[in-house]
């Protein structure tokens, strides 16, 4: 069955017609206006992004609208408006879908892409933390610009030419991507190894290890994202995020929640502890997650491996010591947070 077209792909080609939508709950809120008339902030979304409904007190929907939690997935008979130069959902028709819908609706188009694969890695607070290696370590194959461009920054950076292929998204690829539920423990390492050596990693793989080519590995991580009411990284806003976003994008792969907003103290999708540490600017250096840990008395993921050793292990095939490293990344954020959770952050939801 080919999938239905995803739901403002839809709505554009309706117009100002109603249409039947299947939809998850991004955000569900009570909210009143100035004149202390009550209604239901409503975010609903699939895989293309997502429009605000809002369901008022006197409206049929408004007592199921109230029940409903993120992640649920509702049918919408519905249409396109436009207020305040924003386009918004207007509502005629809201239920949970049900039983017999199943057939209706494809979990890729409402969750996103892998939905199948990461559907019981979803959290509400999701830990991220990734590791990249250079797509080449010969300069000489970057056009020649390029190598005298890279050379620079090598020098000026006293930093070996790997590195600087290695961090910027131009030039690498992401290998891993580990997740966790920020409550829970443990975690799974998303893993995007060299295409000879999937089928075999594959057969050989622990559970919470997922090997998949890259840009399906993106498009779940994405999927994974828009479903958590907030993503918590260490310095994700400086490093993870914009290269996951950019290597996305060089893939073809849609970006379909934006974590790059907010600050510390209104963090918004995603929470950066990074920034929480050094108050919205730049901690006093070294920063790294190795000093936090120190400071607040966790467990160094920094032991038998550390960043600069990826590269040269995934140059060898170490793809399962890769992945445990950066599972014990999320281990050490996970940490941090509940430490910062009752003290600095005592303020969030």
């Amino acid at each position: 069955m080919t999938p239905p077209p995803p739901v403002l792909s839809r709505l554009k080609e309706l117009g100002e017609e109603w249409g039947i939508l299947f939809l998850r709950v991004a955000e569900r809120r009570l909210a009143e206006t100035k004149e202390r008339r009550p209604y239901v902030h409503l975010e609903l979304a699939d895989s293309s992004g997502s429009l605000v409904a809002r369901i008022w007190s006197d409206h049929q929907a408004f007592q199921t609208s109230e029940t409903l939690e993120p992640g649920q997935v509702v049918k919408v008979q519905g249409r396109r408006k436009e207020w305040r130069g924003k386009d918004q959902l207007e509502v005629a028709r809201l239920r949970p879908a049900g039983p017999g819908d199943e057939e209706d609706w494809e979990p890729d188009t409402v969750f996103g892409p892998g939905w199948a694969e990461v559907r019981d890695l979803a959290a509400r607070r999701l830990v991220l933390d990734i590791e990249t290696v250079p797509l080449t370590t010969d300069v000489r194959q970057l056009p020649q610009t390029l190598v005298k461009e890279v050379t620079r920054v090598a020098s000026e950076r006293e930093w070996e030419i790997e590195k600087v292929l290695g961090l910027n998204p131009l030039f690498s690829k992401v290998a891993c991507i580990a997740v966790g539920d920020a409550e829970g423990e443990g975690g799974h390492v998303l893993i995007a190894p060299d295409p000879e050596d999937l089928e075999d990693l594959r057969s050989r793989a622990p559970s919470w290890l997922l090997p998949m080519p890259e840009d399906r590995m993106l498009g779940a991580f994405w999927t994974l994202a828009a479903r958590a009411e907030r993503v918590i990284t260490f310095n994700g806003r400086n490093f993870d995020l914009p290269f996951l976003r950019t290597r996305s994008a060089i893939l073809g792969q849609a970006v379909f929640v934006d974590l790059l907003g907010g600050s510390p103290w209104n963090p918004g999708r995603h929470l950066d502890l990074y920034r929480v540490l050094g108050g919205g600017g730049r901690p006093q250096a070294p920063s790294s997650l190795d000093a936090a840990c120190w400071a607040f008395g966790i467990e160094s993921p920094k032991g038998t491996m550390d960043g600069s050793m990826v590269a040269p292990a995934w140059r060898e095939k170490r793809y399962l010591e890769i992945a445990e490293y950066n599972r014990s990344d999320i281990e050490a954020t996970r940490s941090l947070y509940h430490k910062l959770k009752t003290t600095v952050l005592d303020f969030l939801p």
